[in-house]
C-alpha cells in the first residue's frame, strides 16, 4: 500500500525532493506530530500513506495542499472549490496533465533518476545541495583569504610606518648631535680667538709703554 502511494505521488509529477517536503509539511500541519506525542497515532501505515499520497481535492495537478507549486501562491481553483461547496455545488475531479517523463541526473557519479520537469541544471536535489554547499565553502574560503591578505597588508603598512618613524628619529638625533658638536667647536674657537686678542693687546700695551714711558702712570690708573 505504501509503495503504491509513493509511486502514485511520483506519477503525479512530483520530484523526490518535493515529496519529502510534502511529508514534512503534513507531519506538522495535519497534526500527526501531536497525535504521536499524545499516543493517539493508531495506524502508522495509514499515516505514512496519508503523508505521501497526492492531494485529491483540487483539479489542478500543480496544486500542492492549496499552494500552486510553480507560482508559490494560493491556488485559485482551491478557493473556487471552497466557494462552490458553500453554494452546495460538487467539485469536479482533478485534471489529468501530460504523463511525466523520467530523467537521469547529470551529476558526476550520480545515478539518481527523477520524474517530471527536468531541472535546468540537470541535477537531482542531492547534487544541487552538494553544489550549493561547495559554492558556499568556496565563498567562505575566498572571504577568509581576502581578510588574511588585508590583515597582512595592514601589518606590513604598520611595520613600514614604524620603520619610517625610527628613521626620522635617528635623523633628528644625528642632526642634533652635529649641531651640538658645531656649537662646542665654535665656543672653543671663540675662546681661542679671545685669548689671542688679549695676548695681542698685551703685546701692544707693552710696546707702547716702552716707547712712551710717560704713559706708565696713566696705564696703571686704567688697570
Amino acid at each position: 500500500m505504501l509503495r503504491e502511494a509513493i509511486l502514485q505521488a511520483l506519477d503525479g509529477g512530483r520530484t523526490a525532493h518535493q515529496l519529502v517536503e510534502r511529508i514534512q509539511r503534513r507531519w506538522w500541519t495535519h497534526g500527526y506530530a501531536r497525535a504521536l506525542a499524545e499516543g493517539q497515532l493508531a495506524s502508522p501505515v495509514g499515516t505514512a500513506v496519508a503523508l505521501v499520497r497526492p492531494s485529491t481535492d483540487c483539479p489542478d495537478p500543480m496544486c500542492e495542499d492549496g499552494v500552486t507549486l510553480h507560482l508559490d501562491d494560493g491556488c485559485p481553483k482551491c478557493e473556487q472549490r471552497r466557494m462552490d461547496r458553500r453554494r452546495g455545488q460538487v467539485p469536479g475531479p482533478r485534471e489529468k496533465g501530460p504523463a511525466p517523463q523520467w530523467w537521469e541526473c547529470d551529476g558526476p557519479g550520480c545515478t539518481t533518476a527523477g520524474k517530471g520537469p527536468r531541472p535546468a541544471d540537470g541535477l537531482c536535489w542531492q547534487c544541487q545541495e552538494r553544489v550549493e554547499e561547495a559554492a558556499a565553502q568556496t565563498a567562505v574560503q575566498g572571504v577568509s583569504a581576502t581578510l588574511a591578505a588585508e590583515a597582512d597588508a595592514a601589518e606590513e603598512a604598520a611595520r613600514l610606518r614604524q620603520t619610517i618613524r625610527w628613521a626620522r628619529m635617528l635623523d633628528e638625533a644625528y642632526t642634533e648631535h652635529a649641531e651640538r658638536g658645531r656649537t662646542a667647536q665654535e665656543q672653543a674657537e671663540a675662546q681661542r680667538q679671545a685669548e689671542a686678542d688679549a695676548e695681542q693687546v698685551r703685546i701692544l700695551r707693552e710696546q707702547l709703554l716702552r716707547e712712551h714711558p710717560e704713559l706708565a702712570a696713566y696705564a696703571q690708573e686704567q688697570t
